[in-house]
């Protein structure tokens, strides 16, 4: 059987194409998929945001179950707000779903915890709002 010239050709050139793709070791394009896109951080970190209220000359932490929100709504919706550089206008939307007129401001936070360690949690405020 005689091989031609093109068929060595094309073989090569279909070769050339796929086995990249047999051969990848580092999806990192892929890795980041996702809504947010966030860097890839070590899997044993857990973060969590909060929102706290001003009221009576003190802070208060804003449960989110008391104003009719599912918790994982509200980190759903407070990630998505944060990931998107948007963190004021989400204090914003809040401050007017729940018109509590003495309420004086409102703060977003950021809690860092690695692993199971409470101990060692970082808390970052992310924007305060006020709102009179």
């Amino acid at each position: 059987m005689k091989i031609k010239l093109k068929n060595i050709i094309i073989t090569g050139f279909i070769a050339a194409l796929i086995l990249p793709f047999i051969l990848i070791t580092d999806f990192f394009p892929f890795a980041r998929f996702g809504m947010f896109a966030e860097p890839v951080s070590p899997a044993d970190t857990f973060k969590i945001f909060e929102a706290d209220y001003y009221q009576n000359h003190q802070w208060h932490n804003l449960d989110a179950k008391n104003f009719n929100m599912a918790s994982g709504s509200f980190m759903y919706l407070a990630g998505n707000y944060f990931y998107r550089n948007q963190s004021k206008e989400f204090l914003f939307k809040l401050s007017r779903a729940i018109p509590d007129t003495s309420i004086y401001a409102w703060r977003l936070k950021q809690i860092q915890i690695p692993g199971d360690n409470l101990q060692q949690s970082d808390t970052v405020i992310i924007e305060i709002l006020k709102t009179r």
